[in-house]
């Protein structure tokens, strides 16, 4: 699936985008969030995939972040970010993870939170990440994972949710979704891609009996 695909995709979905979030998330995503904020170093932040903002706005409330960008393919998402962060100091930009316009040693933090796995070509993204990425600066990811249990979730969505994942998203979008919950990685398996790509491990942590994971790296 190619990126304006995925730009019609999340362009289409942005004004139900916080509502469908928390409906999958359980009510679960503002901790999530929380959770990447809390392990960002302070200083400046680029929110890639950053959808309307959430992410950023976390990291402003407990005070980690000084300056934050949020990077998406869809403008629409970003509109709806610049109305949320209005008042602080943050900035969005269209644009895709495998080319990030931001110069080298840009950054002191980088986040992507439910967009790892959307990624076409997650080499060329790690690279990127790299570059603009200060020396010592973090990178997390929060991500869904491929856990026990997986097959069950997804024929849930299929069957039971499947109603109304269509009467809000439409059957194309839904449908989109589910493909992508099917093609997760494990936390393992993330890790390993990104250390290929100079970053260092530091810790991890797990969310809605490991469906989720929080992941925390570092640039070498």
């Amino acid at each position: 699936m190619n990126t304006e695909i995925l730009k019609d995709i999340f362009d289409s979905i942005s004004k139900p985008y916080d509502n469908f979030v928390k409906f999958v998330s359980f009510g679960q995503n503002k901790r999530w969030h929380k959770g990447i904020a809390s392990n960002l170093k302070h200083g400046n932040l680029l929110d890639i995939g950053t959808a309307t903002g959430d992410v950023i706005l976390r990291g402003f409330e407990i005070k980690r972040i000084e300056e934050a960008f949020g990077l998406d393919l869809s403008l629409n998402m970003l509109n709806i970010a610049k109305k949320k962060l209005k008042s602080l100091p943050s900035y969005f930009v269209v644009g895709s993870a495998e080319d990030i316009p931001f110069k080298a040693s840009a950054f002191d933090n980088i986040s992507m939170s439910l967009v790892f796995r959307h990624i076409l070509e997650k080499e060329k993204m790690l690279n990127e990440i790299n570059r603009v990425l200060k020396p010592s600066g973090r990178f997390v990811i929060l991500d869904t994972a491929k856990f026990i249990g997986i097959d069950i979730f997804t024929k849930i969505l299929k069957t039971i949710l499947k109603p109304i994942g269509f009467l809000i998203f439409g059957e194309k979008n839904w449908d989109f979704f589910i493909h992508s919950l099917e093609n997760s990685f494990s936390a393992k398996e993330v890790i390993n891609m990104c250390e290929k790509y100079g970053f260092r491990f530091l810790r991890k942590q797990r969310f809605v009996f490991g469906m989720i994971y929080l992941i925390v790296l570092e640039k070498i």
